[in-house]
């Protein structure tokens, strides 16, 4: 077996130094280190741990007692938690070994080997130097994977195998016991120490020079099961006043009293300095975008630097957009754009555009298919000679789809200039009779694509459908053709709908 090596800080993840529950009283002991407080929980019936000495515990053994060791739900409150706390008193001299005891001081204690019952447990009010050496009170967390460890008994049973806390028959109802078995991997020999010793980030603020702040009086502690609690009875140790007569930062500790009634330290960290100037923000497109499509990338905060040090503070900031057109982005360069006045700092945002090439932004990331009726969806596939998409339907010429949409939906808008729809190949039907590309405006509105030298709806007079249109630029959050039937003879089908807009190009190598 392999234990977990290292002090028990390291299974529970806590600094040895942590302070206890004030709710909790620790014995110093010869024999053992500087006990903390856990949870035991178990992994085969998550969110239930293990208790020593509970009266409810279920009826067991020749003497119809209550188990030593039973699973009960975690508690919710402090009281609650505070009663199922385990104290583990890692052994001098061994690795991983401990003795544990629950708030009464009971111990929990394997049966001994010559006893009637030896799979069986005991919780024992016996001296915890006296327990630290004796193997039946003695237990190794060995690492079981994924964080959880099993619980070996020191002492091997009277056949030399190793005896391990074990879930009796699987049972995970409240009060069901808990005993010790065969060493094996399954789930009910798998613990998780759960600390009571909770975490609370550090505040983070800044102040100006020579302006002591008002130090938060709300904290948050986070368990390691998930649970969190606001601190209570916040107090800090405030350092003397002339600190915050200099550039820098200046940390404050303190304590609040947590979920179980344990005193838990806080800590708070401030940037002691004036506000400057933001660092310049940057963002980029492409030849032709327009200011409304860049007013959609603008950042809304920026960093303000602090002074005396490299500490930045975001703010909101406000653009000023004023006389900049989209003749702006007509070529490639750079152009600036400032904080406007009611942001109270300057700010300046750096625009970048770039060389762009003609894509099919159907081809793109963020882009969604949809028809009125039909099968199929490969029409942005490159492939302008193989059906994508057809609407056929049984029930005859009757029954027949005379008008039928196909539609792509945008993540983010686009600048659309230009569209093409297909229906050609050995395998397709040849009987679209009209076209009307149209774009979702930025409202939801569906609109006729401004198409350059082009009618709509578009009257296909040949078998195949090739139609290709250049539009001016619209900005869509989709686009759509809605085709219609020559005749009812057959059912309509479409090779490829295309979409054009510009991309940045690739930067050349």
């Amino acid at each position: 077996m392999t234990a977990v090596t290292g002090a028990l800080a390291l299974v529970l993840g806590v600094s040895a130094a942590a302070p206890a529950p004030a709710a909790l009283a620790l014995t110093e002991a010869a024999g053992v280190g500087a006990p903390q407080q856990m949870l035991i929980e178990s992994v085969h019936a998550s969110g239930k741990v293990l208790e020593i000495g509970n009266d409810r515990a279920q009826l067991t053994g020749a003497d119809n007692q209550p188990a030593a060791a039973a699973i009960f739900a975690r508690g919710t409150n402090g009281p609650d938690l505070v009663a199922q706390t385990i104290t583990a008193y890692p052994v001098t001299g061994k690795t991983a070994t401990y003795v544990f005891a629950n708030p009464e001081g009971e111990v929990l204690v394997r049966n001994a080997n010559e006893s009637a019952a030896p799979r069986f447990l005991s919780a024992r009010t016996v001296d915890i130097a006296a327990a630290a050496q004796d193997p039946y009170a003695q237990w190794v967390a060995v690492d079981a994977g994924s964080g959880a460890v099993y619980l070996h008994n020191v002492q091997p049973d009277g056949q030399g195998r190793t005896a391990a806390l074990d879930m009796y028959d699987w049972k995970t109802a409240d009060t069901s016991q808990i005993q010790t078995y065969d060493s094996g991997t399954a789930a009910v020999q798998k613990w998780l120490l759960r600390s009571v010793i909770p975490e609370v980030a550090v505040f983070s603020g800044r102040t100006d020079l020579g302006a002591i702040p008002v130090l938060p009086s709300e904290r948050t502690a986070r368990y390691s099961w998930g649970a969190t609690a606001a601190l209570t009875s916040i107090s800090w140790n405030m350092p003397a006043p002339e600190v915050w007569q200099s550039e820098g930062t200046v940390t404050v500790s303190g304590t609040g009293v947590g979920l179980l009634g344990e005193t838990v330290p806080v800590s708070a960290q401030y940037v002691v300095g004036s506000l400057g100037d933001a660092i310049p923000a940057t963002i980029s497109g492409h030849v032709g975008i327009t200011v409304k499509q860049l007013r959609m990338l603008e950042p809304a905060r920026v960093e303000r630097r602090v002074s005396g040090s490299s500490a930045t503070v975001s703010a909101p900031v406000v653009w000023d957009w004023t006389g900049i057109t989209d003749a702006a982005a007509a070529q490639p360069g750079t152009f600036t754009v400032p904080a406007a006045a009611s942001s109270g700092f300057s700010a300046s945002l750096v625009v970048t555009i770039v060389a762009t090439e003609q894509v099919n932004i159907a081809r793109g990331a963020g882009i969604h298919f949809g028809v009125l009726f039909g099968e199929g969806s490969a029409l942005n596939d490159g492939n302008r000679d193989r059906v994508g998409f057809s609407d056929w339907r049984s029930g005859g010429a009757a029954n027949r789809v005379t008008l039928n949409r196909a539609t792509y939906f945008f993540d983010q808008p686009q600048q659309i200039t230009g569209a093409a729809v297909f229906d050609r190949g050995t395998d397709a039907k040849l009987n679209v009779g009209t076209a009307t590309v149209q774009y979702r405006n930025l409202t939801g509105g569906w609109v006729d694509l401004p198409a350059k030298n082009l009618t709509w709806p578009y009257t296909n007079a040949t078998p195949q459908l090739e139609l290709t249109v250049d539009s001016e630029p619209v900005l869509a959050t989709g686009a759509r053709v809605v085709i219609t039937t020559k005749s009812t003879s057959t059912w309509m089908s479409l090779s490829e709908f295309e979409v054009y807009g510009p991309a940045s190009a690739p930067s050349a190598r």
